[in-house]
């Protein structure tokens, strides 16, 4: 019995084991108490957060101190308002140009036009604008009104149609025209307008479009048709030979007379070449009749347009007009 050993009553109570679950539940119950409060004052901050972000202007944006009573209206709606309105604004002067056409102020017509050209952005407002201005240029070069395009030449002693043609870089029949000159008689000391400057020949490949140019500014623009697969050469260039009622000469070989439904060159003909690049030949501008060929790329190498339309050119242009191509 000496090997037995009894625990007294006390000793069992105060065995330490048995108060810990007491602390873990005492623990939990503090942690979960401490999230719960952490948690609301979250809430309460985040909803202070919004409501002073919807009250308080961004810092970018800059706020009088004296605000009038009227929205303020942004720089999107200023725009959607004044587009539309300049819009309106181009197409009244159009009008107004198309009135002084009828009424016969074509200086006031074609500046007029000018400015609705400069200034719109509709495109089919600015194409109208070019065309109407052009047919109002020829008319007005060929009118008694004094304008920057021509200018007084007095015939001198031995002079000819021809020999003033040349001196002032013309044509002959451009200076029939101008002055309603039958025949060729003229007399010393006679009066007659000329072109105050060369006539020049832009060409843009990408528009499909050739402008007559004169003293460095637009005189007419005209819709032509341009070479199949960039065949047309660009760089600047000078006219050679100018024909009447052309014969075809096809890169095949032989001839087609003007007139043939095959001869593809309209009735005006102008070679034009590049001295430095003797390589380049066959090109010229010329008329044809295929109206549906005009505005794209249609032909070989060459700067077509319509018959109407290359016959005005031809007038204006003598040998050696340098005509610029651009892409």
């Amino acid at each position: 019995m000496a090997d037995m050993y009894i625990k007294n009553f006390d000793d069992r109570s105060k065995k330490p084991g048995r108060m810990i679950p007491f602390f873990i539940v005492v623990a939990i119950l503090i942690g979960a108490g401490w999230w719960w409060l952490g948690r609301s004052d979250e809430s309460e901050i985040s909803e202070t957060k919004l409501q002073d972000e919807v009250i308080q202007p961004s810092a970018s944006v800059y706020v009088p101190k004296t605000q009038s009573s009227k929205p303020a209206v942004s720089t999107t709606q200023v725009s959607s308002q004044t587009a539309p309105q300049a819009s309106i604004d181009a197409r009244r002067m159009f009008n107004r140009a198309q009135e002084k056409v009828s009424a016969g102020d074509l200086k006031e017509a074609s500046a007029l036009l000018e400015k609705v050209i400069n200034e719109t952005r509709d495109l089919s407002l600015r194409n109208n604008a070019l065309r109407v201005q052009g047919r109002v240029n020829v008319q007005l070069f060929f009118s008694e009104v004094p304008t920057l395009e021509k200018t007084s030449y007095v015939v001198q002693p031995g002079d000819s149609l021809d020999r003033i043609a040349r001196k002032n870089k013309t044509t002959v029949d451009l200076i029939r025209k101008l002055n309603q000159i039958e025949g060729n008689l003229i007399y010393p000391g006679q009066r007659l307008m000329v072109p105050s400057a060369p006539f020049v020949v832009k060409v843009d490949k990408t528009d499909r479009q050739l402008e007559l140019v004169i003293g460095g500014k637009r005189f007419k623009r005209y819709s032509v048709g341009v070479g199949r697969h960039g065949k047309t050469p660009i760089g600047i260039f000078h006219t050679v030979v100018h024909q009447k009622e052309p014969d075809w000469t096809p890169p095949t070989g032989g001839i087609v007379p003007f007139g043939d439904p095959r001869n593809v060159l309209g009735t005006r003909w102008m070679s034009f070449q590049d001295d430095a690049r003797p390589d380049l030949k066959g090109f010229g501008i010329h008329g044809t009749s295929d109206r549906e060929s005009i505005g794209g790329e249609t032909s070989n190498g060459c700067i077509r347009m319509l018959n109407e339309d290359v016959e005005e050119v031809f007038l204006f242009l003598p040998r050696g007009t340098q005509v610029i191509i651009n892409e």
